[in-house]
Formats: C-alpha cells, sequence, structure tokens
C-alpha cells in the first residue's frame, strides 16, 4: 500500500511504513510497535483531558493512522 498525503509519501513494509517528506527529502520507518506505544500515549494523554502536542513523527503516524482506519469512500 502506498498512501500520499499532507506532504509524505508512506509504502506500507512488513515492519510497518518506510516515510519519505516531499518538502525536505527526509526519510524514516515507523514501525508497528510505533502504532501501538503512539495510540496507547494518545488515549492515555485523551482520558486525562491532556490535548496532546504531536512530534513531526506523531502528526504522520496520526495521518497514516486516519488513513487506515476511514476507508477512501467514506463522505465526511
Amino acid at each position: 500500500m502506498n498512501r500520499q498525503s499532507n506532504g509524505f509519501t508512506a509504502t506500507q513494509t512488513n515492519q510497518g511504513f518506510h516515510v519519505v517528506s516531499h518538502d525536505n527529502t527526509k526519510e524514516f520507518e515507523i514501525s508497528l510497535n510505533d502504532f501501538n506505544e503512539f495510540a496507547n500515549k494518545y488515549a492515555q494523554d485523551t482520558l486525562e483531558g491532556k490535548n496532546p502536542e504531536l512530534s513531526e513523527k506523531e502528526e504522520i503516524i496520526f495521518s497514516i493512522w486516519e488513513m487506515v482506519l476511514i476507508p477512501d469512500t467514506t463522505i465526511h
């Protein structure tokens, strides 16, 4: 699966996603464990009433998470 959004391209790998930023050609990996850690942190912050401040990597994880959970055919 190859998705393009928000200034990056994420290509699914066996271990997670390979991400390439369009603006500065930065490349990095996001593992399935990164998703789990992010989901736990995000859920905990939300339960505590905090407005989570996301790092650049966490913003990309969140964006990919939304793309995976919300089908392309969903109309908002």
